[in-house]
């Protein structure tokens, strides 16, 4: 299965490129931005970051969000979201990215991995008297870290 959403790539004039994806931050309620230092990079990083959040919605059980038509993505709207008239860039541009889920999703894999951590003692009871599913919280804490 292959998605294609409408990116916004911004050189930025200290080098680099910030981009973002205005259907995934919108529709999931999240930043649904990322960078890369060259524009090769910027682009591999907008694949992993619509791969990761399309995955996470499918792995909930949750409707896939619905792309923009690249001509109804506008700039404007995006900057004076996130206050990004302020930042220097160079240049702007917007493209679309495709990603095939089913190749991440065969790399990544659903195959789990056990890990051991240690954790005050009072913070696994106060967890399991709340029900706190602990792997779920570990993967979503790392998610948030890696998505940075």
């Amino acid at each position: 299965m292959k998605v294609i959403y409408p990116v916004l790539f911004y050189e930025e004039k200290e080098a680099g490129y910030s981009v973002f994806v205005p259907d995934l931050a919108r529709a999931l309620n999240t930043s649904a931005s990322t960078c890369g230092s060259t524009l090769e990079e910027a682009m591999a990083m907008a694949e992993d970051l619509i791969a990761g959040l399309i995955l996470d919605e499918i792995e909930e059980g949750n409707k896939i969000p619905k792309a923009t038509r690249i001509e109804d993505v506008s700039f404007e709207k995006l900057e004076k979201e996130i206050d990004l008239e302020s930042t220097d860039y160079i240049s702007k541009f917007k493209t679309y990215i495709v990603v095939d889920i089913s190749a991440f999703a065969e790399k990544w894999g659903k195959e789990l991995v056990k890990k051991t951590v240690n954790i005050p003692k009072w913070i696994n009871t106060k967890a399991e008297e709340l029900k706190i599913n602990f792997s779920k919280t570990l993967e979503e804490a790392l998610l948030e870290k890696i998505m940075k």
